[in-house]
């Protein structure tokens, strides 16, 4: 599941150039709304398909300034911006904390927000007026192996409504709906939102890979 996270908080065949210029423009679009909302939260469902079968998790996402906070599951991520915490719960609350601090390259994806301003890499189609799809030339060497991704806002405001993310089919066809069900604007989030309480987990094993 961590890869869909990353996914999110990162992001099809070439249509006629109109169809790409005004996809472009929603594309963009979408990303001034989100620029302009400052703290955001977003509640999703989402269903997972992998190979097993079909897992169904709930994912909240709180994102400001380049951090983050993901709580799904089966695990809680934070990052401040330079620390990234990951607590994995294996039925009985957070066991394990890995503790890391990401390359410049590996901040660069979880800033959902300046992956679709730039979507390097990816070409971008859709309908213009709700959709954009963004489809990997090299999928295998694309954000977390993602090679599709198809998203729908609202065309009044702009706001995501839903995504469908497709991976490289070497990551073992996993693909995953999701549904945005909830989206706050304008959130103020102090820093300890995006940090650890590592303290709070006294049984959990402490990784540091730092």
């Amino acid at each position: 599941m961590r890869k869909l996270i990353l996914a999110i908080l990162s992001l099809t065949y070439l249509l006629p150039l109109y169809a790409q210029n005004s996809a472009e423009k929603l594309l963009q679009k979408t990303v001034s709304k989100l620029q302009k909302d400052g703290g955001i939260e977003i509640i999703m469902d989402a269903e997972v398909r992998l190979e097993t079968g079909t897992d169904r998790i709930d994912l909240t996402l709180k994102m400001s300034d380049g951090c983050f906070y993901a709580q799904e599951d089966e695990s809680l991520m934070w990052f401040d911006g330079k620390t990234l915490w990951r607590g994995n719960d294996f039925g009985s609350g957070i066991e394990e904390i890995y503790i890391t601090e990401p390359t410049p390259g590996e901040k660069a994806r979880y800033d959902v927000i300046n992956l679709l301003d730039r979507h390097q890499g990816f070409a971008i189609s859709g309908n213009g007026t709700d959709t954009f799809i963004l489809t990997a030339s090299a999928p295998g060497r694309s954000v977390e192996g993602i090679r599709k991704v198809t998203a729908k806002v609202d065309p009044a405001t702009y706001t995501p409504k839903s995504l469908q993310i497709e991976f490289d089919q070497e990551l073992g066809n996993i693909s995953a709906t999701i549904q945005i069900t909830g989206y706050k604007s304008g959130q103020k989030y102090d820093k300890t939102t995006f940090t650890c309480p590592v303290k709070d987990f006294k049984d959990a094993d402490i990784i540091d890979l730092r």
